[in-house]
C-alpha cells in the first residue's frame, strides 16, 4: 500500500530519474556508465543533470526502487550469448544493417566519432562548402536528431539534393568512407574494402526529415519531386509524422504519455486536431485530462515554432519506446523502428 501511494505522490520523468540516479552513484561509476552512451544521449542526460537543484531522500528512494524494478531480480534477464546473437541478426535486417555496420567500423572512423561531439551548427558550418554527396554519408552515419539539426544549418540550395542522395544512398564501399574520414582527422586510415557499409537509404531520408519540421520537411519533399517524384513519394511513405499517433494503440498512448511531460505533451496538442487531442485525454486519469484540458482552454497562445518543437520532441520518444519494443508503430513497429 505504502508503495502505490508513493508512486501515485512522486511523478518524475524518466529523464530526470537517469540524471538523479547517476547523481546518486558518484563520479567514477556515473562516468562509466556515461562511456556507453552515444554523444546524443550524453548531451540528454548532461543537461537534466545540471538542471537538478534538490532532491528529496524519498525522491531518491523512489528512484532507486524504480531502476531495482526495471532490472528485476536477474540484473542481466537474458542469455549473453542469445542475446548477442540475436541482436545481431536483427540488426543485419532490413532498416538495421546501417547501425550494424556503423559499430563495426566505430574504431576505424574515429574522425567522424568525433564529428559527433561537435555542436549542430559548427557541423553545417564545416559542411556548408561540401559536395552534396559528402553531406549525405556524414548525415546518414549521425542520428536522425543530429542529422535533422546539422541539415537546418546548411545551405537551403543543398537541403533537397542531400536528402535525395541520402535516400538513394544504400551501401559505401569502406574505402570511400576511410578516405572521408582521413578528411575530417588529417590522418592516414588502414582500411583497404571489405563488405559494403549499408549507411543510407529511404527509410534514413525519412527518419531525418521527420525531425527537421517548420515546413522544411515539405519543401524538401516537394523539390525532390521535380526530377525524382518516385524517391519523394518513397520518402514520404516512410515519414512517421505527430498525426500518426493516432494509429498507435491506446496502450502503447498510455506507455507514451507516461514519458512525456505534461507541459511538452500541452503545447504539442495546441496545434492538433480535436481527434488526437481526444486520443491522448481519453488514455490520462481523469483527474489528469481535467487538468489538461483546462490547460489547453485556458492556456494563451503559442508560437508556431514551439508547437513544432514539443511535437518533434514526442515524436523521439515515440521512435525511442519502438525501438525498446514498448509501443507498436501504426502499420506494424518494423517498418519504422
Amino acid at each position: 500500500m505504502a508503495d502505490s501511494v508513493l508512486e501515485e505522490v512522486i511523478d518524475i520523468p524518466n529523464m530526470d530519474k537517469a540524471a538523479i540516479l547517476l547523481l546518486s552513484l558518484g563520479k567514477e561509476t556515473a562516468a562509466n556508465v556515461l562511456k556507453h552512451l552515444n554523444p546524443r544521449e550524453v548531451q540528454m542526460v548532461g543537461s537534466a543533470m545540471t538542471a537538478v537543484d534538490s532532491v528529496s531522500h524519498r525522491e531518491i528512494h523512489h528512484v532507486m526502487a524504480s531502476f531495482l524494478d526495471e532490472i528485476g531480480e536477474d540484473a542481466l534477464g537474458v542469455d549473453p550469448s542469445e542475446f548477442a546473437q540475436s541482436l545481431m541478426a536483427s540488426a543485419l535486417g532490413e532498416g538495421g544493417g546501417h547501425l550494424m555496420d556503423a559499430a563495426l567500423l566505430g574504431d576505424q572512423v574515429k574522425g567522424l566519432e568525433a564529428l559527433k561531439w561537435q555542436h549542430p551548427s559548427t557541423i553545417a558550418n564545416m559542411l556548408r562548402n561540401e559536395h552534396p554527396q559528402v553531406v549525405a554519408i556524414v548525415l546518414s552515419y549521425f542520428d536522425s536528431d543530429q542529422a535533422a539539426e546539422v541539415l537546418r544549418g546548411i545551405p537551403e540550395r543543398f537541403q533537397s539534393e542531400v536528402i535525395y542522395r541520402i535516400a538513394t544512398l544504400t551501401t559505401i564501399q569502406p574505402r570511400a568512407l576511410f578516405d572521408l574520414n582521413d578528411v575530417l582527422e588529417n590522418a592516414s586510415s588502414d582500411g583497404e574494402g571489405g563488405k559494403l557499409a549499408t549507411i543510407g537509404g529511404e527509410k534514413r531520408a525519412a527518419e531525418i526529415l521527420n525531425l527537421v519540421g517548420s515546413g522544411v520537411d515539405s519543401r524538401i519533399l516537394d523539390d525532390i519531386a521535380i526530377e525524382h517524384e518516385e524517391i519523394s513519394k518513397a520518402i514520404q511513405d516512410k515519414m512517421f509524422v505527430f498525426d500518426d499517433i493516432k494509429g498507435i494503440d491506446d496502450r502503447g498512448v498510455q506507455t507514451l504519455v507516461g514519458e512525456v511531460p505534461s507541459d511538452v505533451l500541452v503545447v504539442a496538442l495546441k496545434g492538433a486536431d480535436k481527434e488526437l487531442k481526444e486520443k491522448f485525454l481519453s488514455n490520462l486519469s481523469k483527474r489528469q485530462a481535467d487538468i489538461m484540458r483546462d490547460d489547453l482552454e485556458t492556456g494563451g497562445p503559442v508560437k508556431l515554432s514551439a508547437v513544432e518543437d514539443a511535437q518533434r520532441s514526442i515524436i523521439q520518444t515515440v521512435r525511442r519506446l519502438a525501438d525498446e519494443e514498448k509501443i507498436m508503430m501504426p502499420g506494424g513497429a518494423e517498418e519504422f523502428v
